[in-house]
């Protein structure tokens, strides 16, 4: 465990009477809160990042210590319900055990290692948050996707990522099958399913038979967590990386303000698992200690959801914008949310109609958040906050956020401009390391041509670095002897995009 936690957990676990006080006296902060304190501490810039960090080590299995010592209510930290019967609930102690057992099946007939890409296909089943753990404890890069994923989108990003392994569930097979053939880095495939598939490890019989011992990988903060595909609203999707701590801390802040988790809370997000919302909902809840709720929720149904808030004690929901307005269409006096308390939307604009409807006919306010796939939360409106009507509210610490003009001029209240993050003097760790379809086409004059072409790369990454954020540096450099131009002399980047992506 890293030093700036050991002192923390050691104190819960040697003193039974943490959360009490002298007689007399007012009672000391509960451990588990002051440990929650240091992370949201880092999560809003007031503490340095530590060089080291893995979320399944140093919170789930700090939760799991301390939740063995009696330092949390008795939530389980993972609730799944398929609406027909079936039912999962694990504590943070069966989900270490299971995480680690699903971390021997990716190390083991999987054959990943630190590094190596993994794509998680999977609906809202228990092995998405499982696997997703199991990634963390080996070092392995997940990248989510969507269940809407066609052949040529799984081609694309199993191309692109070159992933080497693929897991997902008995509808979405037959179309990685399909395509599997032209993915040459794709070396392992994992269904999720109870029968066979010729090809296809089975996850779950592996699972049954893996060993429950595991040393996780020692990762350094700024090593890569997970990458996720952009929407492509303007080109091809790209790939956004984020680090252990940008996502493993980059949610605490937001969780306790926004979504304002606690031990007791129980967190239900309806978002489909391939959407990074998903993930945020996973590194805003568990750092605070707060129970994931997930429905499998074949397809949206108003009645459902408001079947399962009704039956469920759901203290805290998280829906986009269009489920809201499906269910304010409903006669919501039929039904009894007696745990619900907090209710928050992002995603896409909110209509201040169904806000108000909401509101007007369950009591509960809907709070709206901002964000991207290459950020945490950017803006919000945090819990007990005035919300105006159509606004996004305000920004997420330790971002600083304004609306400026194109040339980054900052405009007066009232004015219509572009939102910008501030990323200089100091860069927000929660910001994504890179984009990864980054590469440089460069023509080299005849004083360059015949310097080593290894040396003069690092020399141009460099320099890339000193001049720009140090992200942005290309990842790939191809020396050219010319580049595609139009007629008027403009770079054609599209011929240069084929050429790159027809490899």
């Amino acid at each position: 465990m890293r030093p700036w936690l050991r002192h923390l957990v050691l104190q819960a676990l040697r003193n039974s009477r943490a959360f009490c006080g002298s007689h007399g006296k007012p009672a000391p902060l509960p451990v588990p809160q002051k440990i929650v304190a240091t992370w949201e501490a880092i999560s809003l810039g007031r503490q340095l990042v530590p060089e080291y960090f893995n979320f399944a080590h140093d919170v789930l299995d700090v939760w799991s210590r301390l939740e063995e010592a009696g330092h949390r209510p008795p939530n389980p930290a993972f609730w799944w319900v398929n609406g027909t019967g079936a039912e999962i609930k694990w504590s943070f102690e069966e989900l270490g055990k299971q995480s680690r057992k699903a971390a021997n099946v990716l190390g083991g007939a999987c054959g990943l290692q630190p590094g190596d890409r993994m794509m998680l296909v999977l609906p809202r089943l228990p092995e998405w948050w499982l696997v997703s753990v199991a990634c963390m404890r080996t070092g392995t890069v997940m990248i989510p996707g969507v269940t809407q994923l066609t052949e040529k989108d799984l081609k694309y990003r199993l191309q692109a990522s070159r992933a080497k392994s693929i897991i997902t569930s008995d509808s979405l097979a037959p179309r990685v099958d399909a395509i599997s053939a032209e993915c040459p880095s794709l070396q392992t495939k994992l269904l999720v399913s109870d029968s066979s598939r010729p090809g296809w490890l089975n996850f779950r019989e592996l699972l049954r038979e893996a060993s429950t011992e595991h040393n996780c990988m020692r990762t350094k903060s700024r090593d890569p967590l997970a990458i996720y595909f952009t929407s492509g609203t303007t080109g091809a999707p790209k790939m956004v990386e984020h680090s252990q701590s940008s996502y493993g801390l980059g949610f605490v802040a937001s969780g306790r303000r926004w979504v304002a988790l606690t031990e007791s809370d129980i967190f239900w997000n309806t978002t489909d698992t391939g959407w990074v919302k998903a993930a945020w909902t996973l590194f805003s809840a568990w750092p605070n200690g707060s129970c994931i709720f997930v429905h499998e929720l074949p397809r949206v149904d108003a009645k459902v959801i408001l079947n399962t808030l009704s039956k469920f004690p759901i203290t805290t929901l998280c829906c986009v914008p269009t489920i809201f307005r499906l269910l304010v269409q409903e006669d919501l006096t039929r039904y009894q949310f007696q745990s619900l308390r907090h209710c928050l939307t992002g995603g896409e604009a909110l209509n201040p109609d169904v806000r108000e409807k909401w509101k007007h006919q369950t009591g509960v306010e809907l709070y709206e958040g901002y964000g991207q796939s290459e950020t945490v939360v950017i803006c919000a409106n945090p819990k007990g906050m005035k919300i105006k009507s159509g606004s996004m509210g305000k920004a997420s610490p330790p971002y600083d956020v304004q609306i400026v003009d194109d040339e980054g001029n900052v405009l007066p209240p009232g004015e219509e401009g572009n939102v910008a993050v501030r990323i200089r003097p100091t860069r927000p760790f929660c910001f994504f390391n890179c984009y990864l379809v980054v590469k440089a086409f460069i023509v080299l004059t005849p004083a360059y041509s015949s310097h080593d072409p290894e040396a003069l790369t690092r020399e141009l990454q460099e320099h890339v670095k000193r001049v720009t954020a140090p992200y942005k540096y290309p990842r790939k450099v191809a020396f050219v002897s010319e580049l595609p131009k139009t007629v008027s002399g403009k770079i054609q980047r599209s011929k240069l995009r084929s050429q790159e992506w027809g490899k």
